[in-house]
């Protein structure tokens, strides 16, 4: 074999060896697409989007966050939601309670009847949430409701010892502040949302005052007096305004409620649509890269059969 001959099927060999070493790099890299469902396990494989999947990784963590965040405001709008609706009910319960009382001319376990109705609305201002208080204002550490000293707002003694309108002060019965909660629940928009105890029940917390002032004066008795008669006859159009007090509130929960509402279903849209192209970019149709992987997989078979084939002749050649 001549020199020259000898260097042409070097070149052979050589360029012969790099189809091989190509093949089974694309074999290589054809078999851990199937296995992992994944375009490339770095970003090497994918250096030419890699600034678009870090932004839309980017977006996909913050609207994550959004919509977690988003939940732990709707629990809370539910928490509203349950204690204002007990709140309205404990509000009928009491019109209902007086106006059974005038119509029967009997004040026959009245007392207790206010005193227990009394006890639910305490307990329902009083709601927590992972034990802060969600009538409260930002205050979230203490209750809504004023608990200490002689006159209180907890207790029926402590409410006779006000000798003052709640409904026209309500700070004498209410130690929230008057700041609302707010989080954001989208981008470049701020939910302002809650219920504060003395917008809500201070009414109300007055007609609880009226009563058990009127009790202090001497128990309701059966018959009624005339007094007690015209004292009950009296609260009535003052609890209407309790209740519209509380159904208007109770209104603007539902309002939150069906904004954040909104506001998740498009978030969790735009979430699915984020994951679908990162998705486009990171991952592979596998029927695809079976296809492929078979191709590749035959032209390696290939290469592999041509250079033993050259290299049997070269050996040959020089025996």
């Amino acid at each position: 074999m001549t020199i020259s001959s000898r260097i042409s099927t070097l070149g052979q060999h050589q360029s012969l060896l790099a189809d091989v070493l190509r093949n089974e790099n694309r074999v290589f890299v054809g078999q851990n697409q199937v296995t992992s469902g994944m375009k490339s396990d770095t970003y090497k494989g994918i250096a030419h989007d890699i600034g678009t999947l870090q932004g839309a990784k980017s977006l996909l963590a913050r609207q994550q966050q959004l919509i977690d965040a988003n939940h732990q405001v709707d629990r809370r709008l539910s928490l509203y939601d349950a204690s204002l609706e007990g709140l309205r009910d404990n509000a009928q319960q009491l019109r209902d309670a007086f106006l059974a009382a005038i119509n029967g001319n009997t004040g026959f376990g009245l007392e207790t009847n206010v005193e227990n109705i009394f006890n639910n609305a305490v307990s329902l201002l009083s709601t927590r949430d992972g034990g802060r208080y969600i009538f409260s204002g930002t205050l979230t550490d203490q209750s809504p409701l004023d608990e200490s000293g002689t006159t209180n707002a907890v207790t029926k003694s402590g409410m006779q010892a006000i000798n003052a309108s709640i409904s026209t002060t309500p700070s004498l019965g209410f130690t929230n502040n008057s700041v609302k909660q707010s989080n954001t629940i989208d981008e470049n928009l701020t939910l302002t949302y809650g219920v504060l105890a003395d917008e809500v029940a201070a009414p109300l917390w007055e007609e609880f005052r009226q009563f058990f002032e009127q009790e202090a004066l001497g128990t309701f008795t059966n018959p009624l007096s005339s007094t007690q008669q015209t004292f009950l006859m009296s609260r009535l159009d003052e609890l209407n305004t309790a209740i519209d007090t509380i159904d208007q509130k109770h209104a603007q929960v539902g309002v939150n409620r069906a904004t954040l509402e909104d506001i998740q279903i498009r978030l969790l849209d735009a979430k699915t649509f984020t994951k679908i192209f990162i998705s486009d970019i990171e991952e592979v149709d596998v029927a695809e890269a079976i296809g492929r992987l078979s191709q590749d997989q035959v032209a390696l078979d290939a290469s592999y059969r041509v250079f033993a084939q050259l290299s049997q002749s070269t050996l040959l050649d020089f025996i």
